[in-house]
This record gives structure tokens, C-alpha cells and sequence, in this order.
């Protein structure tokens, strides 16, 4: 059994040896790592190669592209590594110790009941500031995520509930996840949907296992979502049909929900993220 780490990094000297200290600290530690880094100015080339004198299980992709973004990355980085499961990371979170064994014991016991299927895995999450102090113990309360609703077909390609830190996946799902549209909105999003599409399934840790720092320069972060949440969606309209557009785009480029489909599904996931049961 092949365990790869994916990590995508880019200016990540000031938090980038405790997550790798996070990952040495693992319960399970029978992986290996490869990392892609997008063009980094700072010391994260320089870390990188500190702590793989110490571990030999790390790798660096020779991919000399700069700034291609996150979801880029972590698409390269997939399509260029073989395993039999793999592990998304981003560079400036903490994994808290179980977070891969319970993951993969999930994971290796819903494919013995889906054998040939495409699986993935992910979690809940603790919002802590950049000091690691706890912000919100639950990622889905604080944002109204309900994974039970959106690990369906319709309701995943209007929200994505699969946070790309906290994913686990097989090799069936990268079987199906490349070749990809450029139109993709994350690569997370991207496993997730093309995962349900096909029949494969996606299961959920319902508590945290990871720290998911926020610090102000987050290419994707956790959101408060309440009554000003909504406000501010109504006051930044232009931009909020903007995104949507461009969902609605690459929903078209993959030949998904139409436009009619799409808002059937989000105006009823929005009230029941306003009106929980």
C-alpha cells in the first residue's frame, strides 16, 4: 500500500515547519511526500531541503513554473506521482496526529464495500488565527456546511463541501480527475464532483483533523456565515453573480447543470443553511 502527501507551497517560510513537523508526528507514517513550489521568494526551498536531509521520504516535482496558483499545483503534482491513495496538504495548516490513520481506516473500509469505486475522504476542521488559538472548534458549524446534503451529486456542483486539506482519495478518483478543464474552480471541488458523477463515493470524519490557520493570506479560507454573510452577498451582487458565472461556465464546459438546475439546487440548499432542520 502506497501512501503519497501532495504539498503545494509558495512563500511558506512562516508556517511551513510546523505543518511538516505535524506530518513527522503522525500516528501512521508509512508515506512518502512529494512537493511542487510555485516560484517561492522566501525559505521554503531552503526548508524543504533541511528536512529532507533528515527524512528520505520527501521529493521535490522539478517543475520550474512559477505562479500557476494552488489549484494548479496540486493538479501537477497529482497527475505527475503514482500511489494507491494520496493525501492533499497545504503548507500552512497542522494535522492534528490521527488525521491519516483515521482517514485511511475510513477510507480502506468503504472500499471493501464499493471495491472498484472511486473514494474519498475528508473532514471537519478547527479554524485557529495564525497564533494556532481556536477561532471556531467546527469549520461546518461556523459556515453552515452540511455534508450529509452535499455529498450528493446536485447539491456538490452548486457548494463544495470537501475542504482539499482534509482530503484523503484513491487511485480510481485520479483515474477520473485527469485529463481536467482549465475551467476548473478548485481541485478539490473538481475530485469531488467528477467523483459522485461517476458512481464513486465520498464519507466524512465528522470531527476536525486538522488546524486550519487563517492568517489574512489564505488563497481560500473559512467564512463566518450568518445574517452578514448573506447582507454582504446582496451588497457585492455584481460580484456574487460574477462567481457564479463562472461556476456556471465551467458547469457548461462539463456538460452538468444547466443554469435552470443550478439555482433549483442552490436556493434549496441556501434554506436549509438559513432554516436547519
Amino acid at each position: 500500500m502506497k501512501v503519497t502527501v501532495l504539498l503545494a507551497t509558495y512563500n511558506s517560510s512562516r508556517f511551513l515547519r510546523e505543518q511538516l513537523d505535524s506530518l513527522f508526528a503522525q500516528t501512521f507514517q508509512d508515506w512518502t511526500m512529494v512537493v511542487r513550489d510555485d516560484g517561492s521568494s522566501d525559505d521554503t526551498l531552503k526548508i524543504i531541503e533541511e528536512y529532507s536531509k533528515v527524512h528520505a521520504n520527501i521529493d521535490v516535482l522539478p517543475d520550474q513554473e512559477k505562479n500557476v496558483g494552488a489549484k494548479e499545483s496540486f493538479m501537477r503534482l497529482l497527475k505527475s506521482t503514482a500511489s494507491d491513495y494520496y493525501f492533499f496538504c497545504d503548507h500552512d495548516d497542522v494535522w492534528l496526529p490521527s488525521k491519516m490513520e483515521e482517514s485511511l481506516r475510513l477510507l480502506l473500509a468503504t472500499q471493501r464495500n464499493h471495491p472498484g469505486k472511486p473514494v474519498i475522504i475528508h473532514s471537519d476542521l478547527r479554524v485557529v488565527n495564525d497564533e494556532l488559538q481556536t477561532v471556531s472548534e467546527s469549520f461546518w458549524k461556523s459556515s453552515k456546511i452540511y455534508p450529509k446534503i452535499l455529498e450528493n451529486k446536485n447539491y456538490i456542483q452548486v457548494f463544495n463541501c470537501v475542504t482539499g486539506c482534509t482530503m484523503l482519495f484513491n487511485a480510481e478518483v485520479k483515474k477520473i480527475a485527469i485529463p481536467y478543464p482549465q475551467s476548473i474552480p478548485m481541485h478539490d471541488w473538481w475530485l469531488a464532483l467528477i467523483t459522485l458523477r461517476n458512481g464513486g463515493i465520498i464519507r466524512h470524519l465528522n470531527e476536525p483533523t486538522i488546524l486550519y490557520r487563517q492568517h489574512g493570506e489564505n488563497e481560500v479560507g473559512a467564512r463566518l456565515v450568518n445574517g452578514t454573510y448573506f447582507t454582504g452577498k446582496i451588497r457585492n451582487i455584481k460580484a456574487t453573480f460574477r462567481g457564479q458565472k463562472e461556476v456556471l461556465d465551467f458547469l457548461k464546459d462539463i456538460k452538468a447543470l444547466n443554469w435552470v438546475q443550478y439555482y433549483y439546487f442552490k436556493i434549496r440548499y441556501s434554506i436549509q443553511r438559513i432554516f436547519p432542520k
